[in-house]
């Protein structure tokens, strides 16, 4: 169903960031086929660092940014707040992007890399705002409390990779850069990406299942017991530095993915469409894919610091390649094909086509015939140090984010079309 008309953002507050997003996703992919042996060594690389924040900004964050301008408004039945500051940060967020992936691959710290830290830590805050005032006026919605959480933590894990770039020039933290590293990466995994996946999923895939029944009191666990852990996570990596804590504030997460995937189970049992589509199939799949990072978080967990880097390495990648990678190229076509179709039908006509007309169903079964292969063969470069994997991989990888990129396209050109 179209939601009405006065709450639909216009097209230049999600379209551009799902095609800088796709572009992104084929620029990192060829960056690691160009880089596949520097991830058999430490994970604190220039071109590592780089090609992950490339990811991470560029890639999945992008894409996140387009998706939230479209469903906040949806949530919260109201207009975005600002359509101006999604487009300001839009530009702000690309040029950020293109200053710190530059300064990272060359490994030079000039007013060139501080100004884009700074300009990433301005976008995220604009935005953040942007989905904060557009939300809360809606009353009391644990989806909305996770959307809102996730940007929050997001914004404090900016804030850490800005003082971390400070550091590296002018060092002032009392620790090692590494022990703050840790904070920031882990604290952007599962504040940011893990909660908004959570948050936004548990609207997305009873909707898209025309579920009878959401168990919301099994989502307010998980959100408690995410943002405790989170806390505790955060306090000690920052000022405790206490291994038991840091293992305690882990665990804590366990609960809370528990009954996550209670309440993915109870949609499900009560779906009214329970043939899936490839891009349900794929979201499915990434959720299955998310035991992996947490197999290596806890054989880390278990190692008290004294871990091969190599591993480190392993668990970034299966959660960024893996699980997040994987659920946004197939939630992609659920959300850009109505977002397309929303501005290409009229409310005083009968569409002549439904948001299942304006993608190709096969072709996103055949981007993850490659991409699927290519994370678990990279995967397994990196944990076995094998050139050859990681080349093999990488090739594919890059294959199937040159599909999803036509796709996207694909779906873009319907807005010329019946403009």
């Amino acid at each position: 169903m179209k939601p009405p008309e006065e709450h639909i953002p216009s097209k230049r507050v999600t379209i551009p960031y799902y095609f800088t997003a796709a572009l992104s996703f084929v620029l990192t992919t060829v960056l690691c086929l160009i880089s596949a042996p520097d991830f058999a060594g430490h994970f604190f690389q220039p071109k590592l660092l780089a090609i992950t924040h490339l990811a991470v900004l560029g890639w999945a964050t992008m894409v996140i940014f387009g998706a939230s301008n479209q469903l906040a408004p949806v949530i919260a039945g109201q207009r975005l707040y600002s359509e101006r500051l999604s487009v300001i940060v839009l530009i702000i967020k690309i040029s950020g992007i293109a200053l710190l992936v530059l300064a990272f691959w060359n490994f030079t710290f000039t007013w060139h890399t501080y100004a884009g830290g700074g300009l990433i830590l301005t976008a995220v805050g604009l935005h953040a705002i942007n989905i904060y005032n557009t939300v809360k006026k809606e009353e009391e919605n644990i989806i909305s409390n996770f959307i809102v959480a996730a940007h929050a933590w997001l914004f404090i894990t900016a804030m850490i990779g800005l003082m971390l770039l400070i550091h590296l020039r002018f060092p002032f933290l009392p620790q090692e850069h590494l022990t703050y590293l840790k904070v920031h990466a882990n604290i952007g995994i599962a504040g940011w990406f893990l909660q908004l996946v959570i948050g936004v999923s548990a609207r997305l895939i009873p909707m898209f299942l025309l579920s009878r029944r959401e168990e919301t009191k099994w989502l307010r666990v998980t959100y408690y017991m995410l943002n405790t852990g989170l806390i505790v996570f955060f306090i000690n990596g920052w000022l405790l530095h206490s291994e038991w804590l840091k293992n305690l504030s882990i665990l804590a997460l366990l609960p809370g993915l528990f009954f996550y995937i209670r309440y993915i189970r109870a949609c499900y049992k009560s779906a009214m469409r329970r043939q899936t589509d490839q891009g349900m199939k794929q979201t499915f799949l990434a959720l299955s894919l998310l035991s992996i990072p947490f197999i290596l978080l806890f054989v880390i967990s278990l190692s008290n610091g004294n871990i091969a880097p190599n591993l480190a390495t392993a668990y970034g990648f299966s959660f960024f390649g893996g699980f997040i990678s994987t659920i946004i190229m197939g939630q992609t076509f659920k959300t850009l094909p109505f977002i397309v179709w929303m501005h290409i039908t009229r409310p005083d006509q009968l569409p002549e086509l439904m948001p299942k007309d304006l993608f190709r169903e096969h072709w996103v079964k055949g981007q993850m015939i490659f991409y699927l292969p290519g994370i678990l063969i990279f995967l397994s470069g990196i944990l076995w140090k094998q050139s050859c994997l990681l080349y093999t991989g990488a090739g594919f990888m890059t294959i199937a984010a040159v599909w999803y990129l036509l796709h996207v396209l694909l779906i873009i050109k319907k807005l010329r079309r019946h403009a």
